[in-house]
């Protein structure tokens, strides 16, 4: 069980009983149109990003695992073609999860085909209880994994966004990837971690979605931030696990949501003084009405967006998810390349 703040219910043993829901019920499918290469803005490639469709080099029966010692299970369109580029999304679970359970949670891997992408599941690294994680800030999760299983390991000494960098350089050799659409959706722990590769690794990422996540309590620590990255946060309002209003775990500190993305605002060049009410949105099936509330920055550079979806009442781990809600959200990854 995950070691946490004694006044916060844990959400992360609430996974044992997701995984076992979208195992046995399966992800949603979806019966949108095919969203491609062809269909979206011409992205600029990532410098010093060099996919093998820039060497004609790819294989026309990939492997469907990479990451070497940190195996990640890879899903690729069942018409996968040479002549297409197709933009990569990188799943991140929760705390204590995988990428492939996540995956499904998400409804991501019956998306495949329909939206033509080349998904990547990796998973954290397990502590000496078994537990998966993400060392992502202060806050989440090493230090818990630490605490958990009371080893005295110094998990703080794991550098993930060295091993994401180096997942996407090998999907890019490996697969026709678009290299001006690397985009990240993460959960929890690894909502966190992608937040951090908006700051650590913007020459690569394009856009991310954090669901539940949070970022640096110290915003100069969100850095180098070289390059503005479109960001869709969704986070409820009664998260017990990771709080909408910003907490600490282990006398770690992390922000709330309106100042996570009134930050990536800012790093996005918007005007992060005064967001515009975009609508509302029904995005989880056990809530009643269009629970969800949607803010969006104005002013931002040029192809860039940042947004934040409130889930009114939602839980650190929404269940079940409005299809049409996952469709829109894999949508918006894949409509937010590289400016040009």
């Amino acid at each position: 069980m995950a070691v946490h703040t004694p006044h916060r219910k844990s959400g992360y043993a609430l996974y044992s009983q997701v995984a076992v829901l979208v195992l046995s019920l399966g992800a949603c499918g979806s019966n949108n149109d095919n969203n491609n290469g062809d269909n979206n803005p011409e992205p600029v490639p990532e410098p010093g990003l060099v996919s093998c469709a820039d060497t004609a080099s790819c294989a026309s029966n990939p492997p469907l695992e990479i990451g070497g010692e940190r195996p990640a299970q890879v899903e690729i369109p069942s018409n996968y073609d040479l002549n297409t580029r197709y933009p990569l999304v990188i799943v991140l679970h929760g705390y204590g999860v995988t990428g492939s359970i996540e995956s499904l949670y998400l409804g991501l891997d019956s998306r495949v085909d329909d939206k033509q992408v080349v998904l990547v599941k990796p998973d954290g690294t397990p502590n000496l209880a078994g537990t998966r994680f993400w060392n992502a800030t202060p806050a989440c999760c090493a230090k818990v994994a630490a605490a958990e299983d009371n080893s005295g390991e110094d998990y703080t000494q794991i550098d993930d966004v060295a091993y994401l960098r180096g997942l996407i350089e090998e999907a890019a050799a490996t697969y026709s990837i678009d290299t001006g659409r690397i985009t990240l959706f993460g959960h929890s722990n690894g909502g966190f971690l992608a937040l951090r590769m908006v700051c650590e690794a913007a020459d690569y990422v394009t856009a991310v979605i954090s669901l539940a996540g949070s970022t640096f309590a110290d915003a100069a620590s969100c850095a180098p931030a070289s390059l503005p990255v479109s960001v869709l946060l969704l986070h409820g309002t009664l998260d017990e696990t990771i709080a909408y209003a910003g907490d600490e775990i282990l006398g770690e500190a992390f922000p709330g949501a309106q100042e996570t993305a009134m930050r990536f605002a800012g790093l996005g060049g918007c005007d992060d003084s005064n967001p515009a009410q975009l609508g509302t949105a029904d995005v989880v099936n056990s809530l009643p009405g269009e629970e969800t509330s949607i803010i969006g920055y104005t002013d931002c550079q040029p192809g860039i967006d940042v947004e934040l979806w409130t889930i009114v009442d939602g839980p650190h781990i929404p269940l079940p998810w409005v299809p049409a809600a996952i469709d829109n959200f894999v949508d918006w990854l894949l409509d937010h390349p590289r400016p040009n």
